[in-house]
This record gives structure tokens, sequence and C-alpha cells, in this order.
């Protein structure tokens, strides 16, 4: 293996402190000597961050897997590598690996010796990120870069901090000499992490040092940190890959190395209850180090003294765990602190499901004693009466579980677990348009449960009776999609509030027409739909297409019978189709006094062709103008002769500007932080009682549905991660059976 000590000598250049004079211990290392994942150093990471973290925060273009062909150790080497691959819905596969809970580190110096990729979009690292959220969420508890490349720029490395809100960072480079680069042979990349200054080297060369002075706030660098190796492929910062990028790539990691004085380390372990067995306490494993260790009387130590980790019977006094650490340095005692046993917990669900079965509660930490438990009375006990751990068979009802513990030591303790009965939301869009089709309402599929739904008066379902999921043709009326869903408890009913879009109807090519004409060299025609299905299943569509040698601004118009006044209803949608992407223009016009016109332009990209796709142009804000015509431009500023075809053109109101809400409950939904530059939470905790099911749609300001997902409450705040949408303003709904209500979140950079 190649093992290469530049750090064992001091270096002129680099600035660093002999070991000896600093006594630095080597506390935590992979040599990687083996031919597999050391699984007791390394965790490793797998997907693509979905649901919570989708595209890792970065809109990344790599799916993370586990096969030999994207992580193996040999050789005394790790490899990474990325490749081309069908993995997970993406177009590429590589690794990435972390020592959360099994590497944690406050301060200390950490290199790694790596021989690096490149090529467009390639983007190997070494980093830190915090293993508690002691501060919040990223970018609050911060994050430190030992070591990120560009793999566009192949000879030059830097090293960053991330924290605090408003979000700040700063970074610092180092470049190779000209014509080099970081894939040629192996280099050292290390960062030095002390309470007052984190100091960044490569070869032993300084190159970036902060400290409380130069970013702020600092005190996220005082919490437990853990470490991360990985290569992503394209993404926000790297870019796309693309024609230029060679693939597969491989980032080589010959060893990773963690420093840190002795002083500087703590016992980690957990304040046990009265009498609790099997309890452990460790440091970090130095080499050469003789460890001591010291409990209270009645405690009694079972193994591992003289090693860096022991495991403890308690008894009946508290006290503190002490360790005397000798090195060749100095020797260190450290202490845990137990002024007093914690109190006994119960570990198990505090949400269930009606006639759930085979639910396990515990004692955690249970030692010598006796043990009654109780359940409610249409509950039954299954196996474990008179142990820390029962086995529950639950029935119809909420009520509690209940844990008696007598210790040996005389004293009696108890526990108890609130537990809530699940409830179920429908899901489905509450807000739609008149006659609209095929709309489908979801609930959850319950083993052995019948399902019975009913729709408003002029609506149909066309699919679906007697299952959890139906399809819904609607009239011109809103009302309640509900579903009674029946158990063995008994028949439970859940509704959905439904509302008629008030839309206005300028164009659907079958009740109501307008007579297009065209100009630019584009042809336009009243043709059958190509693909009746999705949400246009309408027998008629507008066809258009551009002729060879056409302008790229041509398009079609049509005078309107009316006029359309954007303060009354601004938002403006098409529906669109076509096997191309392209840019969708939407303009207005008033023909009689020759007012300002307004045109906007979406998007129709490569994700949505060859299905229909609602387009909403938000004209809010704008002046109270009346317009009397539109023109419509398909492919706006392209030559492409594909044909484009067009639906549904309407006018309707802000769906979020007459909502009426509770204002106490609203109050209640914190989101935090707000503004948000990605990650945020949400507390519902006031809002939904646990067991309540509940949808949360995410809407943009066009009142588009970005996101919908079904969550249970349980008293925990949701977590939300805006990072992949672009900045503006943002709609979060949440709807249960019983309320709807709204609250606006804003992103920014």
């Amino acid at each position: 293996m190649r093992n290469t000590l530049l750090f064992s000598l001091f270096l002129m250049s680099g600035g660093f402190l002999l070991q000896a004079q600093d006594c630095n211990k080597l506390i935590w290392a992979d040599e990687f000597s083996g031919t597999s994942l050391d699984s007791s150093r390394w965790n490793i990471d797998l997907g693509n961050g979905c649901p919570e973290l989708c595209g890792w925060g970065n809109n990344e273009q790599q799916y993370y897997s586990d096969s030999p062909e994207n992580l193996k150790v040999e050789n005394g080497r790790l490899l990474i590598t990325a490749r081309e691959d069908s993995l997970g819905g993406l177009s590429y596969s590589s690794a990435k690996i972390t020592s959360f809970n099994k590497g944690d580190f406050r301060y200390g110096r950490f290199e790694a010796s790596m021989k690096l990729p490149t090529s467009q979009g390639m983007w190997p690292a070494f980093w830190l990120l915090p293993t508690d959220q002691v501060y919040g969420e990223w970018p609050q508890s911060g994050e430190m870069d030992v070591m990120e490349l560009i793999g566009s720029n192949p000879g030059q490395v830097f090293g960053t901090i991330h924290t605090g809100f408003p979000y700040t960072f700063n970074s610092g480079y180092f470049d190779l000499p000209q014509g080099e680069s970081f894939a040629d042979t192996f280099h050292v990349f290390s960062m030095e992490w002390d309470p007052d200054s984190i100091t960044w080297f490569v070869d032993g060369v300084k190159y970036h040092q902060l400290s409380p002075d130069t970013i702020g706030p600092w005190d996220p660098f005082q919490e437990d940190f853990h470490l991360i190796l990985n290569l992503a492929v394209g993404g926000n910062l790297p870019g796309p890959v693309d024609s230029t990028t060679i693939l597969p790539q491989t980032m080589e990691v010959d060893y990773v190395r963690v420093y840190n004085r002795p002083e500087r380390l703590r016992v980690r372990g957990q304040q046990p209850i009265l009498g609790a067995s099997g309890i452990g306490y460790q440091t970090f494993d130095i080499p050469g180090a003789t460890y001591t260790w010291t409990v209270p009387g009645d405690a009694m130590i079972t193994s591992g003294q003289g090693t860096n980790a022991i495991m403890v019977d308690w008894g009946c006094t508290p006290g503190n765990v002490s360790l005397e650490l000798q090195t060749d340095c100095d020797t260190v005692t450290m202490v845990y602190d137990i002024a007093a046993f914690a109190q006994p917990r119960v570990d198990g669900p505090s949400v269930v499901a009606e006639v759930q079965t085979s639910i396990s509660y515990q004692l955690s930490q249970a030692g010598n004693g006796t043990y009654t438990w109780e359940v409610p009375a249409d509950a039954t006990i299954l196996s474990g009466q008179g142990t820390d751990a029962i086995t529950v068979d639950w029935g119809c009802t909420s009520g509690n579980v209940v844990v008696t513990y007598n210790s040996s030591c005389g004293s009696t303790l108890t526990d108890t677990v609130e537990v809530a009965l699940r409830t179920y939301a429908i899901t489905g869009f509450a807000t739609v348009q008149a006659n609209s089709m095929a709309q489908t309402y979801s609930t959850s599929d319950i083993p052995g449960a019948t399902y019975t739904w009913s729709v408003p008066s002029d609506a149909t379902i066309t699919m679906g009776q007697g299952t959890p999921s139906i399809q819904v043709d609607f009239g011109s009326t809103g009302g309640m999609v509900s579903v009674e869903i029946g158990t063995s408890c008994g028949p439970t009913t859940y509704s959905l509030p439904i509302t008629i879009d008030e839309a206005t109807v300028y164009v659907n090519f079958e009740s109501t027409d307008l007579e297009f004409g065209d100009f630019g060299g584009v042809d336009f025609f009243k043709v059958e739909n190509p693909d009746p299905s999705g949400i246009n299943v309408s027998d008629s569509v507008g066809q258009v297409n551009k002729n060879p040698g056409a302008q790229v601004w041509g398009g079609v118009f049509a005078d309107l019978p009316g006029e359309m006044a954007l303060d009354v209803k601004p938002l403006v949608s098409m529906k669109v189709y076509s096997t191309v992407s392209g840019e969708v223009n939407f303009k207005l016009e008033d023909q009689t006094t020759a007012a300002p016109f307004f045109e906007a332009q979406l998007d129709y990209d490569s994700t949505q062709t060859g299905q229909w796709v609602e387009l909403i142009w938000d004209f809010t804000g704008q002046p109270a103008n009346t317009f009397d015509r539109i023109a419509l431009f398909f492919g706006f500023l392209d030559t492409d002769t594909s044909f484009w075809y067009f639906d549904d053109v309407l006018a309707r109101p802000d769906p979020n500007a007459n909502t009426s809400l509770d204002a106490e409950t609203l109050s209640a939904i914190q989101v935090y932080p707000n503004p948000t530059s990605g990650p945020m939470q949400v507390n519902l905790k006031d809002v939904f009682p646990p067991g309540e099911s509940f949808t949360l749609e995410i809407l943009d300001l066009q009142g588009r549905s970005l996101d919908q997902q079904e969550y249970v409450a349980n008293g925990e705040p949701l977590s939300l991660d805006l990072e992949s949408y672009p900045n503006g303003l943002y709609f979060l709904t949440f709807r249960s059976q019983k309320t709807v209500y709204l609250k606006s979140v804003e992103k920014l950079d």
C-alpha cells in the first residue's frame, strides 16, 4: 500500500507544528488495506436524496450506489467511480460514504491522500457535516469542506466554510503550476480545525485560514462533525455533463487520517436509568495509549477495562465515569458527568392504525427488576408481560401504553406513551375546472378495508369505486369528494371539499371557439386531439406549425368576444401538447385604446414533451387595462416546423387571493427559516393532532402544483427543501379531512 506521511516532520513551507510539540495523536484512520469497505467506520449513502433532499440539494445527476462498479476497496485504495448508467431513473451512478455516528469529531487535523478525477461535470469532495443539527438545518449548523474540485478546472482545489442564516460562505483556492492536474498523482489535502481557527493545506502548503473575525456565526464549529467522501456528477456547481465529458471517472483515496490532542477528547456515552445494564462509554483509540476507567462503587465494568471502550452495569448510585488517558505526551483525565439517573423511556410508536398487529414497545436500558405493562382494554399483549419488552396487537381505540418498573434498588419508576389512532386523508386537487375529466383522488390502501366513494351531484366516478383510488369527471358544481372506509372497527368517513374554478373560458374548440388568424408563415387548423389523455380528453384542439422559411416570431391571433380584465382574473392558462420542446408566449393586446400590450413566456421543456401540459401565465400586479386580442407563439424564436397543439384558453382569479383562514391556527403554523435558501422546518404541532393524516401541496405563484405528499402528524416538524426551486414566492397548502390552511414562503439564494 502507498502511504504518504507528509506530516510527521516539520514542513517549513506549511507552517505545521511538530507532533511532539502540539502532541497531536492519530485518533481515527482508514488505510483501506482490506478487500471491502470497513463498515465499522463508514456508512454508504444510497439513492438520489429523495424525498427529503432530491438531487442532494444541488440538482445533481447521479444516483449513489453500493455496486462494486461504483465503490470498492482494492490494492490499498478506496475507489469511487462515476459512470454512465441507468439507475433510479438517472443517467449516471457514483458513490458516497460518511462516518456519521461512527467517526464524529470536534477539532483536529483531517487529511486524505487522494488522486482526483477531472472532466466536465465531475465534483469530487472530502468534507464534514454536523452530526447533530444543534443550530438548525443547513447551513445554520455549518459545513466544512476540506477539498473540492470542479472537473472542468483540474488544476485547482478549494476549501470552504458554510454557515449562518442569512447564509454566508468563504472559500480559499489552491492552484497547481500551469499545466499540472490533480489527476496526475496523489496529493495530501488537509484541514486543521481549532476552536478559534480553521486552516487549509495542500501537500503541507497553507493556502487559506478563517477565524471568528473573518466569518460568522462561529458557534456551529464548536460541535461534532463527521466525514464525507463522494464523487458527484453535474448539478448547480460543477455544471452538467456535456459532450466533452469523459466517463467513467474515478476518485482514488490512499488513506484518511484524523489527529487530535488528547486533552481535547471526550468520553462519549449516555445517561443511564437506575440499575441500567449494558451501557457503553468510549473515546478514540490512540495507538500505544493506556486507558484506566473508574465508575461508582456499586456499578460494574463488565468489559473493556484497559481499552478505549467499556460496558457498564449500573447499580443504585449515580456518579461519574472517569477515564485516565496516558500517552507519551501527557496524562489527561476525562469525566462523563452523571449527577442523577435519567428517567426511564418506553420506545415504541405513538401513532398506530386500527387493529394493527405485532407492535413492539420496550423500556430502554432496562436492568434487574420486575415489569408490569398496561395497554387499552381492546388491545392485547401477545408476549413479554413481566419483561422489559412487549408485543401488542392493537384494537379500535386510542389509549396509553404504561410500564411500571420495580427496580432491584427498591424504587418504582413509570413511563407512558400516549398512542393515537391514525386518520387518513384524501389526496387530489381541491380546486378543479368546470367539466374537467379524469381527476384522481386517493386514500391509503388498508389491508382488508372496504371503500365507498361519493362525489358532487353532477360529477361521475368513472373508475375505481370500491378501491383506494378513483377517477372523477366533474360538472359545474363543487361539493365533497368523500370516502367511507370500512374496517373491523366499523366505518369512518373522510372528505375533501372541492371548489370549481371560476374561470372564463375563451376557447376550448368544442363549446366555445374563436376565429384564429396567422402571421409570419404559420399555419393554423382545428383538428382532432392527437392524444386524448391525461388532463385533456377533448375531441378537438388547435394545431399550429411553421412553414419552411417562416419567421421565428410567427404565431396566431384571435379577437376576444369581450374584454379580459387582468385585475379580476390575472391568471391566464392554456393546455399545450407537442413532441418537441420550446418557448410558448402569450401576448395580450387592446385594439380599441392601443394600451400597452403585455407578453409573457413559459418553457415547454423536454420533460413535458408527448403529453398535455397546462401552462399558466401570471399577470398579477399589471395595470387594470382590459384587453380584446390574444396572440400565441409556439416554438418562439425557433424555425422548427414541428406541430404544436393547444386547447382550453382560460382566465381565472388568483386562487390564493380570497383564501379565508383561521388567523389563530395560521399563527400556529411555524415555517423557519422564511425566507429560505432551500431547507426549512414546518412546525404543525398545534395544527394537526397526532395520528391525523394530511396532505402538503406546494404551489407556485401561478397556482400550479409543484409537489404533493401525504403525511401522518406525529408532533414532529416536517423537513422541506426548496433548493431545486427557482427564487420566488411559494404557497404551502395543508389539507386534512376537516381543514385547509395556506402558508406563504419565499425562496432566496
